[in-house]
């Protein structure tokens, strides 16, 4: 088998985490596609698990492996060192199917040194949404919210001026987002397959 490497990233609050989750669940049985585990240096929030939702490391680990051309990308985004490990393009080029989840900023790095790399952009019907669903999720501070919504500006005025993404997907029904971008995972697996 070929292997990809799909890029997802959306706004903080879009909902990214559980989509590709659910999605990964859902085409698992057909396809063996994983999502990268990235390295931070945050701590993790009562419902993260190390090696499930992040490498969590120490800031001077990280620091590290920066030195030692461990990571492919990697940003202080929300005030924390965050990175995705470069041994996954080898594992892609070995045959091997991910999901990498990485903000705007990671993917532009990724794409200059893995250009096959399959992008798509979650995205909600306003910043509204994304304020309610970091409310409602209470791992922030008011602070660190309105930090994250004026990135989140910036994201979105970004891909409005300057698309990135070839794929787009509406993330304000879940069902109806998990379905759309299971199709677009299929069909460019398929393409792979017809290689």
């Amino acid at each position: 088998m070929i292997g990809k490497l799909f890029i997802i990233s959306a706004p903080s609050g879009a909902g990214k985490s559980i989509l590709v989750t659910t999605v990964i669940e859902r085409i698992r049985w057909y396809y063996p596609i994983n999502r990268v585990i990235t390295y931070t240096s945050k701590s993790a929030r009562p419902n993260e698990r190390n090696g499930r939702d992040y490498y969590f490391i120490s800031e001077s680990e990280f620091k590290h492996k920066i030195e030692h051309g461990f990571f492919m990308e990697c940003s202080t985004a929300y005030n924390y060192y965050y990175g995705s490990p470069r041994a996954v393009i080898d594992e892609v080029e070995r045959g091997h199917l991910y999901i990498l989840v990485i903000d705007r900023v990671g993917a532009e790095k990724v794409i200059h040194q893995y250009k096959k790399a399959v992008l798509i952009w979650l995205y909600t019907k306003g910043i509204e949404v994304l304020q309610s669903r970091l409310l409602k999720r209470n791992t922030e501070d008011k602070e660190q919210i309105q930090y994250r919504l004026d990135r989140a500006r910036q994201e979105i005025a970004q891909e409005l001026c300057f698309p990135l993404y070839r794929y787009h997907v509406l993330n304000d029904d879940f069902e109806v987002a998990v379905h759309k971008l299971e199709r677009i995972i299929r069909r460019e697996l398929t393409k792979v397959g017809s290689e």
